[in-house]
């Protein structure tokens, strides 16, 4: 039997596999260094995805290049299982990803805060290297803590630091951008 040295670019994993791990991760280092290890994962993981976003951009002629953009982006998340996504600008230099159904978020046991760490890397990396520059993630909203989507804030990383600050103060997410200057 010959063997490959190749190897393939995706594989695909039980959707339960991401919570095995993160489970893992938490019971074996703890809840912080855990949310850090799948933060860096995640961003890892997204030079792949956003090596396969520039090759959809290829196929999809139609619309601005903004919508275009999104649209592939959608895409991309929702062809491999993660779920819908979609954008919204909600400040200057700040952008929303909605998620009504995301794969990494999960109801049992309810967690105390958004728990979507993989994703909020895989979307700094993918978002970054769009904007070629540095690109902050912070999630306000988790199916996991109930909420009725994932929502992740995005944009530079002082705008996004001071929306952090307000909410972890007990702001609403919104209110949160209304201050920003």
């Amino acid at each position: 039997m010959a063997s490959s040295s190749a190897r393939p670019s995706e594989l695909a994993l039980p959707v339960a596999s991401l919570a095995a791990l993160r489970d893992a991760l938490y019971d074996s280092v703890g809840a912080e260094a855990a949310e850090q290890a799948l933060r860096q994962a995640g961003y890892a993981a997204g030079d792949a995805l956003f090596r396969i976003l520039g090759a959809a951009a290829d196929d999809d002629p139609g619309g601005t290049p903004a919508d275009r953009f999104w649209s592939d982006f959608s895409r991309l998340f929702s062809g491999r299982g993660w779920g819908q996504i979609s954008f919204s600008p909600v400040h200057d230099g700040v952008g929303s990803l909605d998620a009504p159904d995301w794969v990494e978020s999960r109801a049992n046991p309810p967690a105390d805060q958004p728990s979507c760490h993989f994703s909020t890397g895989v979307l700094a990396n993918i978002l970054g290297q769009v904007a070629d520059a540095e690109v902050a993630v912070l999630e306000v909203e988790c199916r996991s803590r109930g909420d009725q989507r994932c929502r992740f804030l995005f944009g530079g990383a002082d705008a996004v630091y001071s929306v952090y600050e307000q909410v972890a103060a007990g702001a609403e997410p919104d209110n949160a951008l209304a201050q920003l200057g």
